[in-house]
């Protein structure tokens, strides 16, 4: 799997570029033919890169995904405590925080459980609006992953 930044391919992308600071899942594909969703999955802060090639983000067609961000996006006016989304290998993990100013706090951590031996894990950590910018980043996951 190529996981290669391709700006005018298909993804699902949030962040400030700018300012180094990004998440972008691309290259999805079904690698058993059953409906499964794989993807790269990358993320970048100042003075880190990360990348994980095959990330599972569902099984057999279902996907968790997409419903966690939906609801975060429903739920703009708030909530307490950390709401967190993890693919079933842990690959991938999500946690949300709402924070002050009607902002959510989205850190992304990479961590790849298929190396038993020197395991590492990456994280960034990408403010978004509540209300356009997660409405956003809920219909894009939408359109990436249906």
């Amino acid at each position: 799997m190529d996981c290669d930044h391709d700006p005018d391919g298909e993804g699902l992308s949030a962040g400030t570029p700018d300012q180094g600071t990004w998440v972008r899942l691309c290259h999805r594909v079904d690698p058993w033919n059953d409906g499964s969703i794989d993807v790269c999955a990358q993320i970048a802060a100042p003075g880190l890169t990360a990348t994980l090639h095959g990330v599972t983000l569902s099984v057999m067609g279902g996907t968790d995904l997409v419903p966690f961000l939906d609801g975060l996006a429903t739920d703009f006016t708030g909530w307490d405590g950390t709401r967190t989304w993890t693919t079933l290998d842990g690959d991938l993990r999500i946690d949300a925080v709402f924070g002050s100013g009607g902002h959510v706090s989205l850190t992304w951590t990479l961590t790849p459980w298929r190396h038993q031996d020197g395991t590492w894990s990456a994280s960034t950590t990408v403010v978004l609006e509540a209300g356009e910018q997660l409405s956003r980043l809920a219909a894009d996951a939408h359109g990436f992953l249906s």
